[in-house]
């Protein structure tokens, strides 16, 4: 094989095919057309002498070789993209460019508003779209470029290539309606153990640190409500004598749209702490960076862990 027959594009069609394990999908992310992905293909079986992905019940499955040639070709895209081909032109001001974050709700809640509030003044034309992901479904979008950034709590994207730092630690509060007929200022563990509860169940995300650290102390919620979602707890909470245990900044914000109140928790709970989530490959990209300074500018006086105000 000689350098000269290597068209880079061959190897963006090859690191497509590795990630959706099909022709269809990855013309869809490459903007191909089915027949042109196959042509694609048989260039680079050519180009390798290899079948490089077979068809199977599974997918399009990669062979030894390609298996073997996987990474570096990775490597060889992020550092032509990074590195040899950066945009200049990025100035937020007056872009257009619209930028895609993951977040939970809770992200929604507590970060937009402040973003809101900087985009306003700074890049008023810039639009922002959000999506709830799994972790690997955004280690995908990630890996693909499909997402620009992430922020919250994902202890299950492990990998590598993905880069992250930490912003702030949440702690957790409990809220009650403003009028219970029991709990005050503060709450017993006998209380807190005899409530009923809402609790939020997203899929491994925040509140299975809290589960686990209730679980370590042989404490048992009586959850009469499980959501996936967060949005639904304090409409909940205000219309019953049920209680919720919610991160801090989400209980700030509850307080302030709906008839419930903060109590701190019978005990002292580790919290845990919230990542901003960037994928190696557009670590120079000037609008990544500039993402990524303005999450880092806007939350360094945000600290929800402070007292509580009963």
């Amino acid at each position: 094989m000689d350098i000269k027959d290597v068209d880079l594009n061959l190897l963006k069609v090859f690191d497509a095919l590795r990630k959706k394990q099909s022709v269809t999908l990855a013309g869809d992310l490459m903007g191909l057309s089915q027949p042109a992905m196959s042509f694609a293909l048989a260039k680079l079986r050519t180009l390798f002498d290899d079948p490089l992905f077979i068809r199977t019940s599974r997918g399009m499955q990669p062979t030894a070789r390609a298996l073997q040639i996987a990474e570096p070709v990775q490597r060889i895209l992020e550092m032509v993209s990074s590195e040899v081909l950066p945009s200049s032109g990025f100035v937020a001001e007056h872009s257009e460019r619209q930028l895609v974050l993951c977040m939970s709700d809770i992200g929604e809640m507590v970060f937009l508003p402040r973003l809101m509030r900087m985009l306003d003044s700074k890049a008023p034309q810039l639009r922002i779209r959000t999506l709830a992901l799994s972790a690997e479904q955004l280690e995908e979008g990630l890996d693909a470029g499909e997402v620009d950034a992430a922020i919250g709590y994902f202890p299950r994207l492990l990998n590598t290539s993905i880069r992250h730092r930490a912003l702030y630690r949440h702690s957790f509060v409990c809220i009650v309606r403003r009028d219970h007929p029991t709990i005050g200022d503060s709450m017993s563990a006998e209380q807190y153990q005899s409530a009923l509860h809402v609790a939020v169940q997203p899929d491994g995300r925040g509140m299975s640190g809290l589960d686990r650290e209730l679980a370590s102390r042989g404490i048992t919620r009586r959850v009469r409500f499980s959501l996936p979602r967060f949005m639904g707890v304090p409409f909940l909470v205000a219309e019953s004598d049920m209680i919720a245990t919610v991160p801090l900044a989400v209980g700030r914000r509850f307080a302030d749209i709906t008839d419930v109140r903060l109590v701190p928790l019978p005990w002292d709970i580790c919290g845990y702490d919230i990542h901003l989530y960037w994928h190696t490959r557009f670590h120079h990209d000037p609008a990544n960076r500039w993402l990524r300074q303005s999450f880092i500018e806007l939350l360094e006086d945000f600290s929800p862990a402070d007292q509580i105000q009963v």
